[in-house]
């Protein structure tokens, strides 16, 4: 019998030192090496390559364990990554289902992580709700290229408290969409409030409202709102990352203007961010002679004043556009002038090119320079998010970033299904050479 028990333990300890977390690839051309278990001290490491990019907007790495065990925890997962090769963002991201069905998600897309940060830890939490039967987790890459990720691990920790109740947090929530909501409209909201306000609600911690505030946003159909846990509403309020490597150069007489999205709402950061575009722009004004491109086809969005700033040489003062409630409010675009950014741009002829991956706050500049004097659009239709998001906190201090208004550009035209270009650029063409070309015709 003690023979049998040690061999026994034997085989746990042999098995349990040689698990492998078995990662499946997401997306089209897409491979993912891994080695290691994720719930070990050591994790586990994979690498990422990309070299096509579908519909998507992403390539990635997926893979699940039972959720059972927890259930009312946090889940932590985190790793070290390092985009290799490319321009794309790399991040992590963990889900929790029931019976495929999804009930909260988290990811690090708002602490964008590219080439030029080198290797950075990254870390999300996700509550686990009771009901939860499959945690799926993994990583992503939303451009061609490689991600390499070391270290990463999943731990369960006892889930944060707060004084209010999942009760308290769904009727904040509701109250809130159905008197802020651009679309609600939509929404039935005495039928939402007799379906998914319970009286069982009350004994259970704020993060079991999740789930039912995650079905009232996608009832809103506006596949903008999302909902932020109480460190990613602190981390929003503090922090702000640009999505890509601001890119500045001149291309013979013509500038090219790579504008990336910015994360979060940092003041500092905020302004620093201002600073570089603005200050991209003048130093290549002199040299400009034909004009400028500004490329918004890989902007992501975010924090949309910065950005705004920063362009304030090319769009000056004035009437630029701006956001229009479901009342018919409008709430002008009001210029912030960045400190010593003064230059008048505002005669210069630009070439916008636009796609897919020009989404939310990337569409609002984009919108901002529609109607400008000189200007023409080259690309693809953006994607169709040109709407304006507040953050409404809840009382647990997790928010509701909701979508509350839509943009409009300076004539009062709205784009709810995204910004169509002037030019429409087919697979295979080079845009930048299409709009250059524009450029250097027009008469001066």
């Amino acid at each position: 019998m003690a023979r049998a028990l040690w061999v026994l333990m034997l085989l746990v300890v042999h098995a349990t030192a040689n698990a492998q977390t078995v990662w499946r690839a997401l997306g089209v051309e897409t491979q993912v090496n891994g080695s290691g278990d994720v719930l070990d001290d050591a994790g586990s490491s994979l690498v990422l390559v990309s070299t096509q990019i579908g519909k998507s907007g992403f390539s990635g790495s997926i893979t699940s364990l039972d959720a059972t065990a927890y259930r009312g925890r946090d889940m932590v997962i985190s790793g070290l990554l390092q985009v290799e090769r490319g321009a794309g963002n790399g991040a992590i991201w963990i889900r929790a289902d029931q019976a495929g069905k999804p009930l909260n998600f988290q990811n690090t897309r708002d602490s964008p992580l590219i080439h030029q940060d080198g290797a950075q830890r990254r870390e999300v939490r996700l509550y686990v709700p009771l009901s939860a039967t499959r945690l799926v987790f993994g990583v992503t890459l939303d451009a061609v290229g490689s991600l390499n990720v070391a270290s990463l691990m999943l731990r369960d920790e006892v889930a944060s408290t707060s004084a209010a109740s999942a009760y308290d947090v769904l009727d904040a929530a509701l109250s809130i969409t159905g008197s802020k909501a651009l679309n609600r409209a939509k929404v039935d909201w005495q039928a939402e409030r007799a379906q998914l306000l319970t009286s069982d609600l009350k004994a259970l911690p704020a993060q079991e409202a999740y789930p039912r505030i995650h079905i009232v946003l996608a009832k809103l159909g506006d596949r903008h709102s999302s909902l932020m846990t109480t460190s990613g509403v602190k981390q929003y309020r503090t922090d702000a990352r640009p999505t890509q490597e601001l890119e500045a150069k001149v291309l013979g007489e013509i500038g090219y203007l790579r504008l990336p999205g910015l994360m979060g709402k940092g003041p500092a950061a905020g302004r620093a961010f201002s600073a570089r575009v603005c200050r991209g722009l003048e130093d290549m004004a002199g040299e400009a002679s034909s004009g400028m491109i500004l490329d918004l086809r890989q902007n992501p969005g975010g924090n949309m004043w910065p950005m705004m700033n920063g362009l304030f040489p090319l769009l000056g003062s004035g009437d630029i556009g701006a956001f229009r409630d479901a009342d018919g409010d409008l709430m002008p675009w009001k210029d912030r002038i960045v400190a010593s950014c003064s230059d008048d741009m505002t005669a210069m002829p630009v070439a916008v090119l636009i796609g897919r991956g020009t989404v939310s706050s990337g569409e609002a500049v984009a919108t901002a320079f529609k109607g400008r004097p000189g200007t023409r659009f080259f690309g693809k239709p953006s994607a169709g998010l040109s709407t304006g998001n507040r953050l409404f906190p809840l009382p647990d201090g997790s928010g509701l970033l909701l979508t509350s208004t839509v943009d409009v550009d300076r004539t009062g035209q709205a784009f709810p299904s995204g910004l169509t270009p002037d030019v429409l650029i087919d697979d295979g063409q080079d845009a930048i050479a299409i709009a250059s070309a524009w450029l250097r015709s027009i008469d001066r």
